[in-house]
């Protein structure tokens, strides 16, 4: 009997052993995947960075070419003429505004444009498109009143 108890000793210790192995196991391969799945999302994270990284690495030279060509003498010059109306001794400056028309005797707008006018057959006024303009310009002058 001493043989069987100590069969049954020798298997109640395998089992144990069996059972502790399967438990560090599990919490190993519990904690390798955890730190795999860790890995990966580090791995995300700097390529996310990395693209990052590069757009702002163009736009910093794009902004140190900006502040190049707004220190040069031209840029200056330029902006303080268009944007603050300023001009170098001597020169005289011209502002060119859109017609709109000008008011007639009778408070109504005048609106005799030199292009705007043709004379037809019957010698009386009509009014045509710009391309019509265009056409009788370079093609039948005849047919053109050019203004006064």
């Amino acid at each position: 009997m001493s043989h069987n108890k100590s069969f049954i000793a020798r298997l109640i210790r395998w089992r144990f052993l069996i059972v502790v192995n399967v438990v560090i196991i599990i919490f190993i391969g519990l904690t390798f995947g955890r730190e795999f799945f860790r890995a990966r999302e580090i791995q995300s994270e700097i390529k996310k960075l990395q693209t990052q990284a590069g757009t702002l690495a163009a736009r910093n030279v794009a902004l140190s070419e900006l502040q190049t060509a707004i220190q040069t003498e031209s840029f200056i010059e330029r902006e303080a003429r268009l944007k603050l109306g300023m001009k170098k001794p001597g020169e005289e400056v011209v502002v060119i505004q859109e017609w709109k028309g000008q008011e007639g005797p009778e408070g109504q707008e005048d609106k005799t444009d030199p292009l705007d006018l043709v004379i037809d057959d019957q010698s009386g006024q009509t009014r045509i498109a710009n391309s019509t303009k265009w056409w009788y310009f370079f093609f039948d002058k005849g047919k053109l009143k050019v203004g006064e």
